[in-house]
């Protein structure tokens, strides 16, 4: 049994795990009266309640989750890991044998093969999302850095390639979703090599790599011509070679190979979303601290900012070299007004007296209505949707932040004094589908009716944009493709029981803190690092526009690496080095 000394006391991990278990049952509870009333009123007594019921049921919860923890951390359920007998398969024996590129050689083979019935059912992809507009601005020769450019570059030389060299844009797009596809099996088969270089179990290895192969959301999203998909592979490059730095425990300056994946995968993360360098920020904050007032191997901390700091100024360097070469204009920067501009229409069809709703009092200040009219053209707030802010985004006068910024935040935080109940729901209504494991609103929120492939898989195709500008559906297995759009369109993952939770956007906020809970536990101090960028790009998921698969899909792809790297820290640094 693990010496207590190399655990968190019992009394701190199970108040830590009581205060995870609140917030997940406040959130729970608040989201669920939510759906189910569609307006809270958050009174002195609901309030009450509301926290009563967090503490209780929370603490019955987080007890619950950190007996077993500590019994996992303890050593008492290793017999449910060890293999019938304790004696390892002749497989995993195999396994444990060969060597690191053969692993990623192998990992990369039985990916791509597996996702290439998906690329071929979709050929030449699922040009879904965002794709028209990114077509329409590389091929018209108008370029936008609304999303990213260095990505729409790509879609261009793409459809340059297909037209030019082979009289056929398709076969570009054919061509660019096959390099995204053995892209991200390459990124996958990177974290897998990197477990089995530091001794994770052959069983976790495996199970890992059959949840690439076969989890469904792997195969839509590895064929789909969006950014998202590129960037998830530059998250798993850099979260790996973190660890890997991080489990190394190396303080030489002198770089290597895994310190080369860490920048490439640094600057991928900035080029290829826009709010990846927000979320690199808590990363980079997280190792400046550990560096500046860590007990011990400051030096590895220093090493490792250094690296990421380098490679971060790197990738905005590359960004802004990109714009002025590429001649784009600065696109509108609405986008990161999603939350206000949320709040503000709620508020204002409550409160406006502008006759959306039988509950709107009309008590708004006029001054403050004013100002919302010039912020939210031609009374857009009347398109609120409390799931997804583009009806309102669409119409909204930016230049009222830009010019009038002063006016705008005072208005804006009158109006959050005077009515904080509509700004929390509004919060937590376009965050549902994150904070809220039972919501369903997040697979129907692009729905139309008359449409397919509208679900929370998108596979819609905007023929009207893409077919003028040579890009029309050619699949190479029609029937597979039928099969696959039936299951995306009927939102099936959400009719599975218990399997639900492994699809549905809200479970992962919660495993994520039961990870932190455990590492904490377990004291790997040092490997509560990698999670910083995931709690930083959780802060703007929050603040973004609504919750789709394509946003959440790199936090998805990440768990299963950042959950079992630390597992075998113990052979690689000491219970001292480990602070």
């Amino acid at each position: 049994m693990r010496e207590s000394r190399e655990l968190l006391s019992k009394k701190t991990g199970y108040l830590l795990f009581a205060l995870i278990g609140f917030v997940t049952v406040f959130f729970w509870k608040a989201e669920k009266d939510l759906a189910e009333q569609g307006n809270l009123l958050w009174t002195g007594g609901y309030v009450a309640r509301l926290l009563l019921c967090s503490l209780f049921f929370g603490a019955l919860l987080g007890g619950g989750i950190c007996f077993l923890l500590y019994a996992l951390a303890e050593g008492r359920c290793r017999s449910l890991f060890a293999g019938i007998g304790g004696k390892e398969p002749r497989f995993f024996v195999w396994l444990r044998g060969l060597s690191v590129p053969k692993v990623f050689a192998l990992s990369v083979l039985f990916l791509a093969v597996s996702w290439l019935p998906a690329y071929l059912a979709y050929y030449p992809a699922i040009c879904a999302y965002d794709a028209p507009l990114q077509v329409g601005q590389a091929v018209d020769d108008y370029l936008i850095d609304h999303h990213p450019l260095v990505h729409t570059l790509l879609i261009r030389g793409a459809i340059f390639l297909g037209r030019d060299v082979f009289g056929d844009a398709n076969v570009g797009i054919g061509i660019y979703a096959g390099l995204q596809l053995l892209f991200l099996a390459a990124s996958f088969a990177y974290g897998i090599a990197m477990l089995h270089r530091f001794l994770i179990r052959p069983l976790w290895q495996l199970l890992v790599l059959l949840y690439g192969m076969f989890y469904p959301f792997h195969w839509y999203m590895a064929v789909t011509m969006t950014k998202d998909t590129v960037f998830t592979g530059f998250v798993i490059l850099m979260t790996a070679a973190l660890c890997a730095l991080l489990l190394e425990g190396r303080d030489e300056l002198r770089p290597r190979g895994t310190d080369a994946v860490l920048s490439f995968g640094t600057v991928g993360v900035i080029l290829f979303r826009n709010n990846g360098k927000y979320a690199l920020l808590v990363s980079l904050l997280i190792l400046l601290l550990a560096a500046l007032f860590g007990r011990a191997r400051r030096r590895l901390w220093g090493r490792i900012f250094g690296a990421m700091a380098v490679s971060f100024l790197l990738g905005n360097l590359l960004l802004s070299a990109v714009f002025t070469l590429s001649g784009a204009k600065q696109g509108d920067r609405r986008e990161m007004l999603s939350m206000p501009i949320q709040q503000l229409a709620r508020t204002m069809i409550y409160h406006g007296g502008v006759g959306v709703l039988p509950e709107d009092d009309n008590t708004m200040r006029e001054e403050d209505r004013a100002l919302i009219d010039d912020f939210l053209l031609d009374g857009a707030y009347r398109w609120y949707d409390a799931d997804f802010t583009d009806p309102v985004k669409a119409h909204t006068n930016t230049y009222v932040v830009r010019y009038r910024y002063a006016e705008f935040f005072e208005t804006y935080f009158r109006l959050l004094s005077d009515y904080p109940g509509d700004f929390i729901n509004a919060a937590l209504a376009v965050n549902a589908g994150y904070l809220y494991p039972n919501d369903e609103s997040h697979a129907h929120i692009n729905e139309q009716e008359g449409l397919t492939g509208r679900g929370y898989v998108q596979t819609y195709w905007y023929e009207a944009d893409l077919v003028p500008r040579g890009i029309y559906k050619d699949s190479k297995w029609e029937s597979l493709r039928e099969i696959l759009e039936r299951w995306a369109d009927g939102n099936t993952y959400l009719k599975l029981p218990v399997l639900k939770y492994l699809f549905v956007p809200g479970s992962y906020l919660y495993l994520y803190l039961v990870l932190a809970g455990y590492l904490v536990i377990r004291k790997r101090w040092r490997m509560l690092v990698p999670l910083a960028f995931v709690l930083g790009y959780y802060i703007t998921l929050f603040l973004g526009p609504t919750v789709q698969l394509r946003y959440l899909y790199p936090v998805m792809v990440l768990l299963p690496f950042v959950a079992l790297f630390p597992q075998n820290s113990e052979r690689i640094t000491t219970a001292h080095d480990d602070r």
